[in-house]
């Protein structure tokens, strides 16, 4: 056979072996892309029954394939379908929109433990596709920011980042307080994700039943609908009584949670009646309570008549005071809140909660009355440095 023979055999093979794999690879690609737009039409779809399972966000691999939800059933994309998937920072925006933030190794994942227990700190996500297409099906139909519209929230992004230390094994114990047990599904959740913690909780509903004039409860005990009701009152873990109360909590402090061996208080949530007066009343009293670089966590401050106040008053005083310098040269400035503001580090908000950083100033037992709510706390006007034409600006 001839060199030249020889010479175009072996370019006909090359070329064969090519438009296989060209051929292969297309044939590849289809497939996943066809996997992905399934996946993005799933994630559309209607749910199976009336109250469907919330996607499950796994953390990063340590490798090379990234898992992230994709649909209100729980699917998710691997590396073929990522091009329409926004990934960056701490975690990953999922096809609908909702950021989830990654636990790193060592840490809990609360999304999937509130996902188990089934509090309503985690069903933003799965709940607003639905809102989407029909807008009547919504909790707040015609909100025009659209995560507004589902029943519940997205707090998991802001939980993952500011309490993630806590959820380890080799944290040193702490205490942790809840303000509003309700069913307990919030609690159960906090009290698998911090693991270390001595998990406390405050509940009017479980006091004697009766009349509300004579400070009882007449709506029934939402706290006995949990199976581990006694078990935790046997704990004294959970706390009967009004959380707004400053007589009430001084007392569940100095009997409960002052004990000679506890460990020190890092973490408070008020998730309770969803009252101004008695959001503001959580921060003045145990903000100061809280140990160094712990945290105290307002939920549900979103527009509505019940909450603004603490919004468009007493948060907006408390900014203003985390600023606060006391420069002879400037504009007078008067501090709104002096109790709070010797102690406070930072202020970190998302969509309608909030976290209050305690600074390294040791925490400090004030008197009930500095510990009580003062009355400018939901009325800046009553704040001389919050008053119209106080400051001098420039333009």
């Amino acid at each position: 056979m001839s060199s030249q023979r020889l010479t175009q055999i072996l370019l006909l093979l090359n070329v064969t072996v090519v438009s296989i794999s060209l051929w292969s690879f297309i044939n590849v690609a289809d497939g996943g892309l066809s996997q992905f737009k399934s996946q993005e039409a799933a994630s559309f779809a209607p749910p199976e029954d009336a109250s469907p399972p919330v996607a499950a966000v796994e953390p990063i691999p340590s490798a090379k394939v990234l898992v992230v939800p994709d649909s209100q059933h729980g699917a998710v994309l691997d590396n073929a379908s990522q091009s329409a998937i926004t990934s960056g920072g701490i975690g990953t925006t999922n096809s609908n929109g909702f950021y989830f933030v990654h636990p790193k190794q060592g840490e809990r994942n609360f999304y999937e433990i509130a996902k188990k227990t089934g509090t309503d700190k985690v069903t933003a996500p799965v709940r607003l596709p639905d809102c989407l297409k029909n807008d009547a099906s919504c909790t707040r139909p015609g909100c025009v920011r659209p995560e507004c519209r589902p029943w519940g929230h997205h707090y998991d992004t802001i939980y993952q980042q500011r309490m993630l230390p806590y959820s380890r094994d080799d944290t040193d114990p702490f205490q942790f307080l809840e303000i509003g047990f309700y069913n307990g599904a919030g609690y159960d959740t906090y009290r698998e994700f911090l693991h270390n913690g001595e998990c406390h909780s405050i509940e009017i509903a479980c006091i004697e039943k009766g009349p509300r004039s004579e400070g009882k409860w007449p709506w029934g005990n939402f706290a006995e609908k949990n199976e581990r009701y006694q078990q935790y009152l046997d704990e004294d873990r959970l706390h009967c009584g009004d959380g707004s109360d400053v007589n009430y909590l001084d007392e569940v402090w100095r009997k409960s949670m002052k004990r000679p061996d506890a460990p020190p208080l890092k973490i408070v949530v008020d998730d309770g009646a969803h009252l101004a007066p008695h959001m503001a009343q959580s921060v003045f009293f145990w903000f100061p309570k809280i140990e160094p670089r712990g945290i105290i966590i307002v939920e549900d401050i979103q527009p509505i008549a019940e909450a603004n106040a603490f919004r468009t008053q007493f948060l907006p005083q408390l900014m203003k005071d985390l600023h606060y310098c006391g420069d002879p040269k400037q504009s007078p400035d008067d501090l709104c809140f002096p109790t709070l503001f010797p102690l406070l580090a930072s202020i970190h908000c998302e969509m309608h909660i909030c976290i209050f950083e305690r600074n390294d100033t040791p925490s400090k037992e004030l008197s009930l009355a500095e510990s009580t709510m003062p009355p400018n706390a939901l009325d800046m006007s009553k704040c001389k440095s919050m008053l119209s034409g106080h400051w001098q600006t420039t333009t």
